[in-house]
């Protein structure tokens, strides 16, 4: 907590409000819906009302869901990329812990964009593959774990909301036990964790109502 209020200096705090704002405009692009109103429609009055990867592939196809999937975790991902990059290095003016904590922003604001864009009435989509691209940058191991999980509950389940759900519950978890300590990206894994299962609240309820579609078919 100490480390975190450190960070508060008026010039960090500069810093982190363009995070933010960067992380947020850039997850209020979202390509799901850029493709179906080229083509006179709109994703999120079709198949599940979801404007993300699974309801494109039942709604659009493989092509458009491979290409929407491929564009919500490079937006996740990019940025953090770059900046903790960027704060490994002798010239960059920016401490390495300044870095960190952007992209940590810029992360969750990322997500928090893709789930409520700007451009679009913000009603977006549930944020999973914009998480799942900046956790993999900002705690690798933790994400790497959990995206094994999720594979082996597809491939058990073939629920993608459950998946998603346990699967990023659980990177917090990771994250508290394989990177002790790190109290900033504890926090904002949480915080992205209790975004996206927030974001799932109908699909819990349709799970435990037994009424939850799978990958492709709405259950019997």
């Amino acid at each position: 907590m100490q480390a975190i209020i450190r960070d508060l200096t008026s010039i960090n705090i500069l810093y982190f409000i363009v995070a933010a704002v960067l992380g947020y405009l850039i997850g209020s692009i979202n390509l799901s819906i850029i493709l179906s109103k080229g083509k006179g429609k709109d994703i999120r009055e079709m198949g599940s009302g979801n404007a993300g990867t699974t309801n494109t592939l039942r709604t659009m196809g493989k092509g458009a869901a491979a290409v929407v999937l491929l564009f919500d975790v490079l937006k996740g991902c990019l940025i953090p990329l770059v900046l903790l990059i960027a704060g490994s290095k002798d010239w960059m003016p920016i401490y390495v812990t300044t870095c960190e904590c952007m992209a940590y922003i810029y992360a969750f604001f990322a997500v928090v964009g893709h789930c409520f864009p700007l451009y679009y009435g913000f009603k977006g989509g549930k944020g999973i593959a914009t998480a799942a691209g900046a956790l993999l940058v900002i705690s690798p191991a933790a994400t790497g774990i959990a995206l094994v999980e999720f594979v082996i509950l597809m491939v058990l389940f073939r629920y993608v909301s459950l998946s998603s759900i346990v699967a990023v519950m659980n990177i917090a978890v990771f994250t508290y036990l394989l990177y002790p300590g790190e109290a900033r990206l504890l926090v904002i894994t949480l915080a992205i964790a209790i975004l996206a299962i927030y974001k799932h609240k109908t699909n819990i309820v349709r799970l435990r109502n037994g009424e939850e579609s799978t990958m492709f078919y709405k259950k019997k």
